[in-house]
């Protein structure tokens, strides 16, 4: 997969998945079956439904660009991405556990601000978040 244009296929996806987060991730349907529900967003997605590597990569690197708003790139969910202090000279907020959950179901950032239209606003029971946020942030079970 070349990261840099931001493709993902079926063949990205893993054979197993290491937690409920991770199959949630890859394939946007729980293991008891619930559907996550994009609303608003990005147009493919808008069609084809997916999940969050369809934009964000089998790698978590982003790089999917927004088409037809070729500027717009999706950005990495790694752990580093959300948590790292940026060397930049801008001040950036990162997220915890409380903060990314609001992105995900409002599409509001760490700083407040709105995330850009092209993040849909996802719809899933509150397991099913939590799985998420803690496969995102890199908490694992042991």
């Amino acid at each position: 997969m070349d990261a840099n244009h931001g493709h993902f296929g079926v063949e990205d996806i893993p054979s197993r998945f290491s937690s409920e987060g991770e199959r949630l991730y890859f394939t946007g349907t729980s293991s008891s079956g619930e559907r996550i529900i994009p609303v608003g967003g990005h147009h493919h997605m808008q069609m084809h439904g997916g999940s969050c590597a369809t934009c964000h990569g089998a790698d978590k690197e982003g790089g999917a660009i927004m088409w037809p708003r070729f500027w717009v790139v999706a950005p990495a969910l790694t752990h580093g991405a959300l948590e790292q202090e940026h060397n930049d000279g801008h001040d950036h907020a990162s997220y915890d556990e409380s903060s990314l959950k609001k992105a995900i179901v409002n599409g509001v950032g760490p700083d407040g601000e709105p995330l850009h239209d092209t993040m849909p606003r996802w719809r899933m029971s509150e397991e099913s978040l939590n799985a998420l946020v803690h496969y995102l942030l890199g908490e694992h079970s042991h």
